[in-house]
């Protein structure tokens, strides 16, 4: 669930002429607001960092895969590179939720 307004950061920018319009053109095409747009070009560009130490198998080989995919195709925005964001996403969502389940566990 998105996180309520005031407890996100707000970030001003300038932009150059002509890119406001192709961030429109490109969330419109997407389904999205310029906003969300925004967002998920910067998570794609700049993903959360990863524990060093990550057990869980299923957030092993996704975070594997993800390497591999940035390894074979660098090319910020790319198809694959949007997959590799995707699998580092539901990697963290996984070592998050076992991190909840073992805290839960530890305090019973």
């Amino acid at each position: 669930m998105p996180e309520k307004a005031q407890n996100q950061d707000k970030f001003i920018i300038r932009l150059p002429d002509g890119l406001r319009d192709r961030i429109r053109a490109a969330a419109d095409k997407n389904h999205r607001s310029m906003n969300a747009e925004v967002v998920a070009l910067l998570e794609e560009n700049y993903p959360a960092p990863t524990p060093e130490k990550v057990t869980e198998p299923a957030a092993r080989i996704l975070l594997w895969l993800a390497a591999r995919i940035r390894r074979r195709n660098p090319n910020p925005g790319s198809v694959r590179e949007r997959q590799a964001a995707l699998y580092e996403n539901i990697a963290g969502d996984i070592i998050n939720r076992m991190t909840a389940i073992e805290d839960e566990s530890g305090q019973r």
